[in-house]
């Protein structure tokens, strides 16, 4: 195993194949978005604040843009302002997200090596990271799902936080340094750097490696200021408007605002969390399997090399600081409740999904034990059938994105083409209709959108009036008097199918872009339809 350190010729076709799998990935989604029209998560915020910044003239009336234009930054906006082409902002995002599809595959398979030594084994390792695995509030482990969002850039950082950790374990010098770069990636993504450095904090403290309690408290100490010093910096913003004294009305809508939008993630805290533990116990046996792996790896006289053993010694204490991360979560939602302030610390439960890459290096660290007596037939029959199993049974996003880009360049059938060219012609009479719409409308325009469609706003590039997942900014932002403007239309909006269209009577916006053609009839005796395809209107009030 000693040739582990060695990259091999193995070790470059391996990481020019996942080079070739991201950029097919890229290509596919890129295709069948129309160039990424359809970013329905953060990443549309992330797309349209770019926008704002390079066209603050298309979005002045937009108060939602003007809020978050030059306030808010992490990595992977960054990144995707970087590789930006023009003023495809989506663009350069999923470009983004291919980077860190690739250093997520990339990483595994290289802290496989490193720990276990075998190409196969290291091969195995990177496929099952890739699978992902709902976790609940709102939330999963994996990188190809959906939009390459905050998580999916830490998710790429996190073995390499790993591999420092382990070789932290022994050489404690470095352990401060770890838990800094653990700390720095809060600008990646904060919650998930927070339950890391909980889960490297306490595996360092549970592992004294020989040193006095005087030097081993010391270095906690070190670690804790090295970790806390970006954190705390980077949440200043948030942990200061606590202070907002708020009046028992204002204090009621943003509750009443938190519970319709949050209240079905975060409203059975405790419940969803045992839901998703029963589920990969009893269901999808991932943890308990893990449980076996950790006992074959520590046990005495077993192979698998120190490395994966060090790893092993750091499994309890890193269970310890997700399970304590998860009490602090709940009980501050508690708390908050009973002390009549707004929750703060709700989203750390979300850091529980980092049990199943855990569960999985533990998984792979059992059969690593056996591997030297397995036969060579029986190894790569356990990297085909695992392959196969994510080729045939995948259906991610992005996943879908390579098979459909394989099969326009081998004219192969492979799964997932029916869907992917379903959404590919759906999301080209989007583009089409957002085109249209930017050619009719001027920059400072308002357009009202039956589902609050946020490339209006990074690829049409005017403003909105309206959206749902708009409804966050002025809970965070403590604005109750947002708050109702936004809950007003909110209502209008949930009276039925068709409630779109009083909101938008009611908002006085004269652009109107709906994604249902069969409400013309509907919305002609308020204005003139002035283009229409076989998904989209525009109209424009009288």
């Amino acid at each position: 195993m000693r040739d582990c350190c060695r990259i091999r010729a193995v070790d470059i076709a391996a990481l020019l194949l996942i080079a070739v799998y991201a950029l097919a990935a890229l290509a596919g989604v890129l295709e069948i978005s129309a160039n990424g029209t359809e970013l329905d998560s953060d990443l549309g915020m992330y797309a349209y604040i770019t926008a704002g910044e390079q066209h603050p003239e298309s979005f002045s009336a937009d108060p939602t843009a003007a809020l978050h234009s030059h306030s808010f930054w992490n990595a992977a906006r960054y990144l995707g302002a970087l590789l930006t082409p023009g003023n495809e902002y989506a663009v350069g995002l999923l470009r983004a997200g291919a980077l860190a599809v690739f250093v997520f595959y990339a990483g595994f398979y290289l802290l496989g090596r490193w720990l276990f030594g075998s190409p196969i084994l290291a091969a195995v390792l990177s496929l099952v990271m890739g699978v992902t695995v709902w976790v609940g509030w709102g939330t999963f482990w994996g990188v190809t799902h959906s939009d390459p969002v905050p998580r999916v850039f830490f998710a790429a950082l996190f073995p390499f936080l790993l591999w420092g950790g382990i070789a932290a374990l022994r050489h404690v010098r470095a352990r401060p340094l770890v838990m800094l770069a653990a700390g720095l990636c809060v600008w990646v993504h904060n919650i998930s750097a927070l339950a890391t450095g909980a889960m490297l904090f306490m595996a360092f403290a549970l592992n004294r490696e020989k040193r006095s309690w005087a030097v081993h408290l010391g270095i906690l100490a070190v670690c804790l200021l090295c970790f806390f010093l970006p954190v705390l910096f980077s949440l200043r913003s948030l942990l200061g408007g606590q202070a907002a004294v708020l009046s028992a009305d204002n204090l009621a809508v943003l509750r009443y605002l938190f519970d319709l939008r949050l209240g079905a993630d975060y409203g059975r805290m405790l419940a969803d969390l045992g839901g998703y533990l029963l589920t990969c116990s009893v269901i999808f046996p991932l943890f308990p399997a893990a449980c076996a792996g950790w006992l074959i790896t520590v046990s005495a006289g077993w192979g698998g090399g120190e490395r994966a053993r060090d790893l092993a010694r750091m499994y309890p204490g890193m269970l310890l600081a997700l399970a304590l991360v998860a009490l602090f979560s709940w009980a501050e939602f508690q708390l908050a409740a009973r002390l009549g302030r707004l929750p703060l610390g709700h989203d750390l439960i979300r850091g529980t999904r980092f049990l199943v890459p855990l569960a999985w290096l533990m998984v792979v660290s059992g059969v690593a034990c056996f591997w030297p007596r397995l036969r060579k037939i029986f190894r790569f029959s356990l990297l085909a059938g695992i392959a196969l199993a994510v080729l045939l049974l995948n259906q991610d996003r992005w996943h879908m994105g390579a098979l459909h880009s394989l099969a326009r360049h081998t004219g192969l059938t492979l799964p997932l083409q029916d869907r992917a060219e379903d959404r590919l012609r759906h999301n080209a009479a989007r583009r089409e209709a957002l085109e249209k719409l930017s050619a009719l409308t001027r920059p400072g325009d308002v357009v009202f959108s039956d589902n609050g469609d946020s490339a209006i706003r990074y690829l049409a590039l005017r403003g909105l009036f309206h959206s749902f997942k708009d409804g966050l900014y002025p809970y965070y932002g403590k604005d109750a008097d947002w708050a109702r403007v936004w809950l007003r239309y909110n209502a209008l909006m949930q009276r039925g199918p068709t409630g779109y269209i009083d909101a938008w009577l009611a908002s006085g916006v004269s652009w109107l872009l709906s994604g249902r053609p069969q409400d013309r009839a509907l919305l002609e005796p308020y204005g003139d339809v002035l283009w229409e395809n076989k998904g989209w209107l525009i109209v424009r009030r009288r």
